[in-house]
């Protein structure tokens, strides 16, 4: 009876693809990745640091997307994806919050000049 010997392949090939499936298998959130910087980079070009509220949004994405990039070094891909999605969120918001203070700015000056045009008038 013949004996049949085993490789160390098989068992070793398993176990390194077992080990890539468990940690560090999924991808960098490379759109999320984008698509946060991008919405960073909005806020800031709209000056939503000079506006209080919109310069907190600002600062929290900026935090958001620091800590991102420390999980996708570690390999936490999911946590990275869920930060740079709030970092976008922030973002967003700081945008929306800088546009609200410009219009909001924008309407107090075209009152004030009806209300100049009114007195010149009357």
């Amino acid at each position: 009876m013949r004996q049949r010997l085993r490789s160390p392949v098989g068992p070793l090939l398993g176990a390194t693809l077992a080990l890539a499936a468990g940690c560090g298998g999924a991808a960098v959130p490379t759109t999320a990745r984008t698509d946060a910087t991008a919405a960073v980079h909005t806020a800031r070009e709209m000056d939503a640091a000079q506006q209080p509220e919109a310069a907190y949004h600002l600062e929290l994405a900026d935090e958001q997307l620091a800590e991102a990039e420390a999980h996708i070094d570690e390999g936490r891909m999911q946590e990275a994806e869920r930060l740079l999605e709030r970092a976008e969120a922030d973002a967003e918001l700081a945008v929306a919050l800088t546009r609200r203070a410009r219009t909001a700015r924008d309407a107090e000056e075209t009152m004030q000049r009806i209300e100049e045009m009114r007195e010149r008038h009357l």
